[in-house]
């Protein structure tokens, strides 16, 4: 009754004042005085009702003003709904709503990568000849999987009217990782700067198009945000990005613009990176410029040096990072290229793979393409400080994955624990020099110029091998598997293989009393002019020192010269350098695990991949559409936790693991029988059933095999390239 009271009476001696006000004559500084007044008295009315009403949510526009905020409520979908999401395999869970702008938050989002559109490409043209010309070819309207062309302007736009028509209403939003563009594999028909600017931005008007939001009373331009990276062949000549402000920085937010929020402008200019809040206040996606990690970049060396862009992103990763802690938001990162020690330099490898460790409470994964191949890969974060201890102290660090107190004395574990530390250092030490020393030219190539995918299947056995094989049981990697983050690869439009698209399904359960508990921090505004002053001050006091250490190098190697020819000295061992901004601080104790890890809000719970059959499209068997070609479901993955995502790498490469004369275990193939089901589903259009993936014979070695081609039919997109002679 007391807000009531305060309420009823400040309204009323509102309008007694303003009717006394209108009948008599006052000086202009009296009404000034009496217009804020007024708004103050208004402000207190709105504080006091809120008290009988529900929490406000604070828009993202502007976190103080109370006019934008609005409340959430939980809406179950309608049975038409339901039906529809059914019909795609998806959940039909409950919605967040708000209730004023009508704004909803299904728990959904889309992963589209590697569309690579092709203006030039013709119907019956010859795949040696790129699909542009030739007489008496065989290029199809959709594309032909395996053949090495790029994707038909129809596949595209086709594409894009399926998921306007199927998912625009059914997700939060659109994460888009880049290759917007042709291969540059037609000498007659090269690829100018102008081109890539002009298709990048026909791409980013059908994709706007598409999600734009035509309600006259809903301010947002978008229905589900898209949030954009910048690919390989993006850019002018492909694979090659010089640190900004340049051309293409500012012809890409011109592009963009729609895209990324306005007050990360010169933070975009400065080296194609940004964020985009995708819930307001809760959830982020970090859009990485992976091509200043890229080794095939040659103008980039390494991360580890002030003067690259590489160490500049991760400057700024570090302080976008720290900011989302301090907001308890959550992040995906995302990007073109993903974070393998094949793709990145292995000082950038390493830079990333401690990130994701130490904010294991706040990334929730990573979101990749440029592979055109369905997989993941596990990052060990022990392994990249190995690395850096090689340069660098992190002794503190390295104590951090000891985790002695989550067993008992005598405890049992898989197979994977039973290696002494020793052998696990060996182990890692080799894992490294084989990838500095590796280098894959041809691999190189075919991602530059497009063409058919050779050896894809000796690739995949490599990452069996050299990723899911060395993968430790619980006492050395957490009881959480928290030593590992993982970055997901999907499948991409380009016809490489089958085209592919990824729906994600995230925990949405406590968002709507989430979206209630209003905190106020500073605007974004304030947070970027303060990282751009602090960027531009770091680099030069960072430069300064970077060039006053080579000085004294210079003058300790000239000065030693002399010393080194008239007396053999003993080698000193090298002193290893303190971490800089780059690297990330420790995790504080008392932070609990994020959504990557343990079940919450915002945790991964499932996805489901799509494709088109494209001998079955073009040959008018199908119309086209994307179609279900498989869910994590299939994995019996219970969420899409690091933890179970480890274990499925760990039942992938344990036949390769076995297989190695240093291990002589006992194989326990049964302890993985209830962790695998497979679901037939699509093939021929049959009910989904249910079937287990092991046996008893062979010590189950044929059913972890079945795993194995299962997995690989699902890596290339359902068009048995594995079976091929290209693999």
């Amino acid at each position: 009754m007391r807000t009531f009271s305060i309420a009823f009476y400040c309204t009323l001696l509102t309008v007694l004042v303003l009717g006394f006000v209108a009948s008599i004559s006052v000086p202009e500084e009296w009404l000034k005085q009496f217009v804020s007044w007024k708004e103050s008295l208004e402000n207190l009315i709105n504080v006091e009702c809120s008290e009988v009403t529900t929490t406000k949510v604070v828009s993202h526009e502007n976190s103080f003003n109370e006019k934008n905020a609005e409340t959430a409520q939980i809406v179950y979908p309608s049975d038409k709904l339901a039906a529809e999401l059914r019909k795609l395999h998806l959940t039909p869970k409950p919605y967040v709503q708000m209730k004023n702008s009508g704004q909803k938050f299904h728990g959904r989002f889309l992963h589209i990568t590697d569309m690579h559109p092709d203006e030039l490409y013709k119907v019956g043209s010859s795949f040696e000849e790129a699909c542009h010309s030739g007489k008496a070819g065989e290029a199809s309207k959709y594309g032909d999987a395996i053949m090495g062309c790029d994707s038909p302007m129809k596949l595209v736009e086709d594409t894009i009217k399926w998921v306007k028509e199927n998912l625009r209403d059914k997700i939060d939003f659109v994460v888009w990782t880049g290759d917007n563009i042709r291969h540059d594999n037609d000498r007659m028909n090269p690829r100018t700067e102008m081109h890539i600017f002009d298709m990048n931005s026909v791409m980013a008007d059908k994709l706007f198009s598409a999600f734009e939001n035509t309600d006259p009373n809903d301010p947002r331009s978008l229905e589900a945000l898209l949030v954009p990276s910048l690919g390989n062949n993006d850019v002018y000549p492909h694979n090659l990005f010089s640190p900004g402000p340049t051309l293409q920085t500012r012809e890409m937010f011109r592009i963009w613009q729609r895209f990324i929020p306005p007050a990360q402008l010169h933070t975009f200019n400065r080296g194609a990176y940004f964020f985009q809040e995708v819930i307001p206040g809760h959830l982020t996606v970090l859009s990485l410029n992976t091509l200043y990690l890229f080794q095939s970049n040659p103008l980039v060396d390494n991360c580890d040096s002030p003067k690259q862009p590489g160490y500049q992103l991760f400057e700024w990763l570090g302080v976008v990072l720290k900011e989302m802690r301090l907001r308890k938001m959550k992040v995906w990162l995302s990007g073109h290229v993903p974070p393998n020690l094949k793709n990145y330099d292995i000082s950038c490898w390493r830079k990333y793979s401690v990130w994701a460790y130490e904010y294991r409470d706040v990334i929730i994964g990573g979101l990749y393409g440029h592979m055109n191949m369905d997989h993941f890969i596990p990052l060990d974060a022990k392994a990249a400080y190995a690395s850096i201890s090689e340069d660098f102290d992190v002794t503190s660090q390295l104590k951090s994955f000891e985790y002695p107190s989550i067993f008992s004395e005598g405890h049992s574990d898989s197979d994977s624990d039973s290696d002494s530390d020793s052998d696990e250092n060996e182990a890692i030490s080799q894992f490294l020099q084989k990838f500095s020393t590796e280098n894959d030219t041809l691999r190189d190539l075919y991602h530059a110029l497009g063409g058919v995918p050779y050896n894809k299947v000796k690739f995949l056995e490599s990452v069996r091998e050299d990723y899911y094989a060395r993968l430790k049981g619980r006492k050395k990697s957490g009881e959480r598997c928290e030593r590992y983050s993982i970055s997901h690869v999907s499948a991409s439009v380009i016809p490489t293989f089958n085209p592919g698209l990824r729906v994600w399904e995230y925990n949405i359960t406590d968002l709507a009393a989430s979206l209630e508990a209003k905190v106020q921090f500073a605007p974004w505004d304030e947070f970027f002019q303060g990282v751009d002053n602090m960027m531009k001050a770091w680099d030069e006091l960072e430069l300064d020192e970077y060039k006053q250490t080579e000085m004294f190098d210079t003058i300790r190697t000239k000065g030693n010269k002399r010393k080194a020819n008239s007396k053999k000295k003993k080698k000193k061992k090298k002193k290893k350098k303190k971490l800089d901004k780059t690297f990330p601080p420790q995790k504080p104790a008392n932070l609990p695990l994020g959504p990557g890890y343990v079940p919450q809000l915002f945790t991964p719970e499932r996805y489901v991949q799509f494709f088109v059959d494209l001998p079955s499209v073009n040959n008018g068997t199908k119309e086209f559409h994307y179609e279900y070609e498989y869910s994590t479901d299939i994995y019996n993955m219970k969420v899409l936790t690091t933890e179970e995502w480890i274990n499925l790498g760990r039942i992938l490469g344990k036949p390769i693991k076995a297989s190695k004369p240093k291990q002589k275990r006992d194989i326990k193939c049964h302890q993985m029988k209830e962790q695998i089901t497979e679901i037939d589903a699509t093939k021929k259009n049959k009910k989904h059933k249910k079937k287990k993936m092991f046996d008893d014979d062979n010590n189950g070695f044929s059913d972890l095999e079945k795993v194995w081609q299962e997995f690989l039919h699902h890596v290339f997109i359902s068009s048995d390239y594995e079976h091929k002679e290209f693999g």
